[in-house]
């Protein structure tokens, strides 16, 4: 859900942003001590990157020339961080750094693929799935594909419909971080209990689904408190009596390691395993234009889960290229992904199952369809009663996620 930036913003700046953000990603950042041009120091629009990518171009060698666009555009859902990382992979180091753009030869297939960042580098009013039919306000391109959460997609099933052809995450990362010496939370039943009891959360939006239908399972509208945009000092600043949003792959490491009035455990519970495991951020394409990029998606679909397998066993060069890339600030200047943050997200998610095969199955990048279709139900319905325009009544999971691109021989052990 919609990323949070860890920084003291100006109202105005803080809404522009949150306005060019997915409805469903949680923003964040962590500050680190490394020197960085601002804007006001005109930093480089433009630069070469790490290693030369030449894993990329010695393994990704599908001929995608004639089949699918050229270049193959994806819109991210946030600036680059690990979560990201599976994309980045299949360009590697060396390619061209320029303010909310990373590009480069997609391997060796002969075509290339350009990154768009999220945030603001995507445009006021626009989210994930528009940004498929409006296309990204900043470049003023259309992308091929973006990273939309299956809860955006519901969401906007009528007004810009998207279907997810590979979901990097098996477990969405967003969690509910807490104090583990004053709450135990694994399951539904505990966070009712502790909010029922007096507990507060502290939420970009109370507006968000998972929000809606945590109050749909018993919880008071009163114990959410919405405006959280990264300020961990508020929750660090309640001594930990707040429940907190936030991501596994960040905030988690980042009040441990680099919060030097908290730096002690935080505890978390998935938001998947509290009721709701909606898949976040997979590729999506414009439901429209699903038929005609299925001879590309064909073969580039693979090619993504070969990436993302190779990503999270060996991430050393990615990881580099996103925290030289932010630290040129042309993500934001507030916007910092140090590699010791990259690297522990990408070990949190083998060591949590948010990356992994798809259920039932050996290979990797898949949907399964049965909680698919849990979350089509469960959200229709929140949604509905919330009287959101945008969604289509009649959404069915086979609408908005498929798997006939998945090659069935590639998995998280291949």
């Amino acid at each position: 859900m919609r990323r949070h930036l860890l920084v003291p913003l100006s109202v105005t700046v803080l809404g522009a942003l949150l306005a060019a953000c997915s409805s469903t990603k949680s923003p964040t950042t962590t500050a680190t001590t490394s020197s960085v041009t601002t804007a006001a120091g005109s930093p480089p629009t433009t630069a070469t990157a790490g290693p030369s990518g030449s894993f990329a171009k010695a393994h990704y060698t599908t001929n995608l020339a004639g089949v699918c666009p050229n270049p193959v555009i994806v819109q991210a859902d946030w600036l680059p961080e690990a979560d990201h990382g599976f994309v980045y992979q299949m360009i590697g180091g060396g390619g061209t750094q320029s303010q909310y753009t990373y590009a480069g030869p997609l391997g060796s297939t002969g075509i290339n693929l350009e990154i768009l960042s999220g945030g603001p580098g995507l445009g006021n009013g626009v989210n994930q799935p528009s940004s498929l039919y409006v296309g990204n306000l900043v470049k003023r391109v259309t992308p091929t594909l973006a990273f939309v959460s299956s809860d955006d997609s519901i969401q906007y099933s009528k007004q810009y419909p998207t279907t997810a052809v590979f979901a990097e995450y098996q477990k969405s990362p967003e969690v509910i971080m807490f104090d583990p010496s004053k709450y135990h939370i694994t399951s539904l039943a505990d966070l009712k209990a502790a909010m029922n009891g007096g507990a507060k959360a502290y939420v970009l939006s109370t507006t968000f689904s998972f929000v809606r239908w945590f109050i749909a399972q018993g919880i008071p509208s009163s114990a959410f408190i919405g405006g959280y945009s990264g300020d961990l000092e508020k929750f660090v600043g309640s001594g930990g009596s707040l429940l907190n949003q936030g991501f596994s792959t960040n905030e988690v490491y980042t009040l441990e390691h680099n919060t030097p009035n908290w730096n002690k455990p935080i505890g978390y519970a998935y938001i998947a395993d509290l009721g709701l495991p909606f898949y976040q951020s997979s590729m999506s394409v414009a439901t429209s234009k699903l038929t005609t990029l299925a001879p590309c998606l064909q073969k580039l679909v693979p090619i993504m889960q070969h990436a993302l397998v190779d990503y999270v066993h060996n991430p050393a060069e990615v990881n580099t290229v996103l925290a030289d890339y932010n630290n040129r600030g042309l993500g934001a200047a507030f916007w910092r992904t140090p590699t010791d943050l990259n690297n522990a997200a990408t070990q949190i998610m083998l060591s949590d199952h948010l990356v992994a095969n798809t259920p039932g199955t050996a290979s990797i990048g898949g949907f399964d369809m049965t909680s698919v279709g849990a979350v089509v139900t469960d959200l229709t319905g929140v949604d509905q009663a919330a009287g959101i325009t945008t969604i289509n009544p009649q959404v069915k999971p086979s609408d908005i996620a498929t798997n006939q691109f998945i090659d069935a021989s590639i998995g998280l052990g291949s």
